[in-house]
């Protein structure tokens, strides 16, 4: 079975896709990680995974983590700053190691609020006042511009990665049950996301299908969801009705000096200093600093009354004026993929991972349904 390098395995998606291919029986699975700290978490697999240590940045340790891969994945994470860096060093890494094939995360927030329909190979804006996002769209134009015969390059655009242990998810989820969340224009926005079970299934099918599929693709779910209807979706179980949230106008961001400082540290150098100095910041102490900025625990996860106002988040305030649903056609037609999991099945599996979380309200256990299961 052909072996597949993951780096950056230490994340939300790599930890999935690596649980995913260890329990679908694939045996060549490889995580390749930056620290020490990041190789716990595999222990549980035995000599399922094999794990190695390079920094993403460095092209011949990188070089050395992959040899023999017929598939490198990357899912790394990090400060802005190290995304182009990273991306380069692992494409040319690749090319150095033999590897036929790269298989690279970008983002569909390289396409700020989508205000017109675009199709897969539509370029990034070429501006954006997000730092992630340039980097991530500095990138795709990178490679783009790349044309090795030696090595297959398949882009992955993947919108919002929600569901099942998803920071995302789990941050919206909380801002529900606190009922301090808001809706931009109602909720009309389109809700451009992917479940992480088909972001994960998208990378595999990308990893093991023939040659002769490099591009750019989109990545998310076959359903056409609003914001609203995504809120509806997880609301109930978390005590929140989407109806009863402040409506904030999408034609103006409301600005706030919460708003204002993210602003400030959205500028390039600005930018950079701030991670660079977070790394130099013992972990001991962040967690301190963080443990106070949230207060103390409460037991009562779900607010009784709803805000009178929101506190805007910018980021999110524009993931919710998104007009238009990224296309996938192009995914299905050229890999002839289904989506494994429809938008209903989500939706059930993320709640009953959020009632795990304390956040969502435990349905009562149907005894007659256990009754069954147990005899069966």
């Amino acid at each position: 079975m052909n072996k597949i390098a993951i780096v950056g395995a230490g994340g939300f998606v790599g930890t999935t896709l690596i649980e995913s291919l260890v329990l679908g029986g694939h045996t060549g699975v490889r995580a390749v990680v930056r620290s020490y700290r990041n190789m716990a978490g595999f222990c549980r697999w035995g000599n399922a995974v094999e794990v190695r240590l390079a920094d993403a940045t460095r092209e011949a340790a990188l070089a050395d983590a992959i040899a023999g891969a017929s598939a490198v994945v990357n899912v790394t994470t990090g400060p802005p700053a190290g995304i182009v860096q990273s991306t380069r060093a692992i494409y040319d890494a690749c090319r150095r190691a033999g590897v036929p094939r790269f298989v690279h995360l970008s983002s569909a927030v390289v396409y700020g609020d989508v205000e017109q329909p675009i199709d897969d190979d539509a370029p990034p804006l070429d501006k954006h006042w997000m730092p992630y996002a340039r980097a991530k769209a500095e990138s795709e134009r990178w490679l783009r511009a790349q044309t090795a015969d030696d090595l297959e390059v398949v882009v992955l655009r993947p919108g919002i990665v929600w569901g099942v242990r998803s920071p995302h998810t789990l941050g919206f989820a909380r801002a529900m049950a606190r009922k301090s969340s808001f809706l931009v224009d109602g909720g009309s926005g389109v809700f451009n996301g992917v479940y992480i079970a088909n972001l994960v299934a998208m990378i595999r099918a990308a990893c093991e299908h023939a040659p002769g599929i490099a591009g750019f693709y989109n990545a998310g779910d076959a359903e056409r969801v609003t914001w609203r209807e995504f809120y509806e979706a997880l609301g109930g179980p978390l005590g929140c009705d989407p109806g009863k949230l402040p409506v904030v106008s999408g034609d103006k961001f409301p600005w706030s000096l919460g708003a204002a400082i993210d602003a400030v540290q959205s500028l390039g150098p600005v930018n950079a200093l701030y991670h660079k100095l977070k790394t130099h910041i013992p972990d001991g102490l962040k967690a301190a600093i963080r443990a106070r900025l949230e207060g103390a625990y409460s037991f009562e996860r779900q607010a009784v009354s709803y805000a009178a106002t929101a506190s805007v988040d910018r980021e999110l305030w524009h993931l919710q004026r998104v007009r238009h649903k990224l296309p996938v056609n192009k995914f299905a037609e050229r890999f002839q993929f289904v989506t494994p999991v429809s938008f209903p099945e989500a939706t059930r599996r993320t709640i009953a991972w959020l009632e795990t979380q304390g956040l969502a309200a435990r349905r009562p256990i149907d005894t007659a349904e256990f009754s069954k299961a147990s005899n069966a």
